[in-house]
């Protein structure tokens, strides 16, 4: 008499449902969020606009919400992603017209750093930013960029290529 039982439905309906859920869960498409890309290769100090990037649908959480009014810190490739770690503040942005020298840099130096380049013949003391340094280790000293004023470039151009010049950073 077993066979003339009806059926557990209910049990049937459930056990589906059930499962029903857990493959929506498991294959479920990623949320997608809109990322900036470099549509060019961007140099450091450079301000990143919708006219040198692009959005790009990328899956949430692969990437950190980036400014886009923001200043570049290290060159960026065209097509790469914008990270945190490329930008620094807009307010540390090279001004118009600055001239970018290669100087030596104490190792804790960082793009977007104001600096004090220091003259070693005459004492003079011109003011300037870190665009770019080279070193990752905070104990070396680096080779780097420094954006000066063009009534100083030339002047402190011929100063760090002959070692007379000493950096000095600012800690706030």
């Amino acid at each position: 008499m077993f066979w003339l039982q009806s059926p557990a439905w209910g049990r049937r309906v459930a056990a589906g449902l059930l499962v029903a859920i857990a493959l929506w869960v498991e294959l479920r498409p990623d949320p997608i969020v809109e990322h900036p890309f470099a549509t060019e290769t961007i140099a450091a100090g450079v301000a990143l606009t919708s006219q040198n990037t692009e959005t790009r649908r990328v899956p949430q959480g692969l990437l950190n919400q980036v400014e886009l009014h923001s200043v570049a810190v290290r060159d960026i490739q065209e097509g790469q992603p914008i990270t945190t770690s490329d930008l620094t503040a807009r307010d540390s942005a090279i001004p118009t017209g600055w001239w970018i020298v290669t100087a030596d840099l104490p190792g804790h130096a960082r793009s977007g750093d104001r600096v004090q380049i220091v003259l070693m013949d005459s004492g003079r003391v011109i003011q300037g930013v870190v665009v770019a340094s080279s070193s990752d280790d905070p104990f070396a000293a680096s080779s780097g960029g420094i954006a000066v004023a063009p009534e100083h470039a030339s002047e402190i151009a011929v100063a760090a290529a002959d070692s007379r010049i000493a950096v000095l950073i600012s800690t706030g």
